[in-house]
């Protein structure tokens, strides 16, 4: 605005106006008094040839030159209940404030504009940054603020934005996983907790867990009657890592220099590639190495072999040495033989199904898959070799039947152990309590399901009569197609048609063994259950109990990657509290909402029931009424002071019921 163009009454409206572009300093050094009731006038950070009275607000024409006279004489005369603008004695126009919003001027709106398109490019972020929630929050927030602060002079921005710094904290998540009576598998993230001890050792997670947990029957959980049972993806992964970047474990040699030695040229090519920006000529984005991704190696490795033959076009001279020594046909063997491993890791990442009987078909099934055949390139021989010795330590470990393999036996007996649930959770999936493809596993997996079903059957109803024998229900076999060849439907039994009546007596175990039902991969194993619960109930119940253990942490895993999100070295500062209680409403809100809503549905079905059982007592009750009065009136009956009138209190309770 120009100079010559201001004048007071310009001034004034703005001022009423709450113009945004006014603002009022008081000078920094005064020899007047007369300065404490008065500030002078900036327009867009400039200041002007006028002074604002601090009380009425009244604005007055001052120089340098001219002296403070006039606001002498104006601190003498100065009416403060009649200028001031926020006073008790509203216009007409404040009274009536219009509904619609006033437009904005479109000054404001350029000037708003040009800034956001410099913070974008300044900061290196995307326009859809502000139009996030939080985002608009922060905007209306430094708004409010700046309207109270505006009669606040010298206000720097920087000393309201608090300080980007962080520090490094480590978390441990609990998460709690559980089968309610329909069998509706519920996951609920009780808490991510600040982990500060000094290192992740057995001794001092022990300590954290004692202390966190201090109820006592948390504590006596987590001490006596709890059994860990590791994740397996983390088991499968460490081996696959082991195999690719590891060449000495506990002194033993790994043993697999041939795709070391190739793995080594992918991810020195990659990482170069990445580096200078020439990835965008190629069709696939290369994906980096990452130990703490799961099977990160086959990631890394199967877009490279896509981008295989377009890599010359853009590597440099002194890498094409390292993309000629990668065999592409070892390279393509490699990812066809990892792409099992990936298939199982996605199986049990599951966290909206049971995956705990998945485990045992699955190991048998690598175990398989890791046997060595005559034509084999010798790099895949060196990971079978490793991942095979892994593998069936992993299945040899339970049963105490070691194999002596020299100096890996310590291994042997420390990688990936199967629990006794692992075997009661396949014995209790119909498609796999035969076990057809680990037959030797079987008789062990019938005594701990009859050993678990002694635990929870009263002493009295274990001795039954040999006289009672009951012929098993036989159940007709589902239709299956032949062209099933998914990972999972291949560790299934095959189904047996030759059926015969059981001659042992009758009981939960026997009747479920003789039961011939086969479910395809599609099928609903919990669903199943339900629809049997009347059939085999103490079988429902450790299905109940055993089902809900995950074959592996990943609904953990998935907690961290939110908080990453979360918290970041520059853009917060939340307080560990504040971060658990975040990440708590975040996984569990919408859950909670769910539960809440069908709770008040329920109760709302139970009110109506109630009233339609009570509606026919209220109808009676109305019709007996009617015909009391209809009597009362034909045969005219005087009632004298000592007749007595009784209520029927249930007929009374019954009214209000209706009303």
């Amino acid at each position: 605005m120009d100079d010559s163009s201001l004048t007071k009454e310009k001034i004034i409206q703005l001022i009423r106006n709450y113009d945004a572009s006014l603002t009022f300093v008081k000078p920094k050094t005064s020899s007047s008094r007369v300065w404490s009731s008065f500030s002078y006038v900036f327009i867009s950070n400039r200041k002007k040839d006028f002074v604002c009275c601090d009380k009425c607000k009244d604005v007055l024409h001052h120089k340098s030159d001219s002296g403070t006279s006039n606001m002498i004489k104006h601190i003498k005369s100065c009416q403060t209940t009649s200028k001031d603008i926020p006073n008790a004695s509203l216009t007409i126009k404040e009274y009536l404030r219009p509904k619609t919003p006033q437009p904005i001027s479109r000054i404001f709106k350029e000037k708003i504009t040009d800034a956001t398109v410099e913070f974008v490019a300044v900061d290196n972020r995307a326009f859809e940054l502000v139009s996030g929630d939080g985002f608009i929050n922060l905007a209306q927030t430094i708004f409010n603020v700046g309207q109270d602060l505006s009669k606040t002079p010298d206000v720097n921005v920087l000393d309201l934005i608090p300080n980007p710094r962080t520090v490094s904290v480590s978390f441990c998540g609990i998460a709690v996983f559980y089968l309610n009576d329909e069998l509706k598998l519920h996951v609920f993230i009780l808490g991510c907790f600040p982990y500060d001890r000094d290192n992740q050792t057995a001794s001092q997670i022990r300590q954290f867990v004692d202390i966190c947990d201090n109820e006592n029957k948390m504590k006596s959980a987590f001490k006596d009657s709890c059994t860990r049972i590791g994740c397996s993806i983390h088991y499968i992964n460490k081996q696959l890592e082991h195999c690719f970047t590891t060449e000495i474990i506990d002194k033993v040699p790994v043993k697999c220099e041939i795709v070391q030695q190739m793995f080594v040229h992918v991810r020195k090519i990659v990482s170069h590639t990445r580096r200078t920006h020439k990835q965008t000529k190629l069709s696939r984005k290369l994906q980096s190495y990452c130990d703490t991704r799961f099977n990160g190696a086959f990631l890394t490795m199967d877009v490279f072999l896509l981008v295989f033959d377009e890599l010359p076009g853009v590597l440099e001279r002194a890498l094409m040495n390292d993309y000629e020594s990668i065999d592409k046909d070892l390279l393509s063997c490699i990812c066809l033989f990892l792409k099992p491993f990936e298939e199982v890791i996605e199986q049990f990442s599951s966290d909206t199904k049971p995956t705990i009987y998945k485990v045992l078909p699955f190991k048998q099934y690598l175990l398989n898959h890791c046997k060595i055949h005559p034509d084999d390139h010798d790099g895949i021989q060196q990971v079978k070799t490793f991942l095979g010795i892994s593998l069936t330590s992993k299945i040899q470990t339970s049963s105490k039947c070691f194999v002596q393999l020299g100096t890996s036996k310590k291994r042997i007996q420390d990688v990936w152990i199967i629990h006794d649930i692992h075997y009661i959770t396949t014995f209790l999936h119909p498609s796999f309590k035969n076990f057809d493809k680990c037959s030797d596993f079987r008789a062990k997996a019938i005594d701990l399901t009859k050993n678990e079903l002694m635990k929870r059957q009263p002493s009295s109803s274990i001795i039954c009569s040999t006289n009672n024998k009951s012929p098993a229900r036989i159940v007709e076999l589902d239709p299956q197609t032949s062209s099933s060849k998914t990972l999972l439907s291949q560790c299934f039994d095959t189904p047996k048609n030759d059926l015969k009546l059981p001659t042992t007596p009758y009981d939960e175990l026997e009747e479920y063994i003789a039961l011939n039902v086969r479910l395809s991969e599609n099928d609903d194993i919990l669903l199943f259950w339900l629809n049997h619960k009347m059939k085999f109930p103490t079988l429902f119940n450790i299905v109940q109990d055993f089902y809900a253990i995950p074959a592996s942490n990943t609904t953990i895993e998935r907690v961290f990657s939110s908080s990453k999100n979360t918290i970041t070295d520059k853009r917060t500062r939340l307080g560990t509290e504040k971060i658990n209680k975040l990440l708590f409403l975040q996984k569990n809100l919408n859950l909670l909402k769910q539960i809440a809503k069908q709770l008040v549905n329920e109760a709302a079905v139970t009110a109506t029931k109630r009233k339609m059982v009570l509606q026919p007592s209220c109808t009676s009750s109305y019709d007996n009424q009617e015909e009391l009065i209809t009597t009362t009136s034909t045969k005219k009956l005087k009632l004298n002071e000592e007749d007595d009138i009784i209520f029927c209190e249930d007929d009374e309770e019954n009214e209000v019921e209706c009303f």
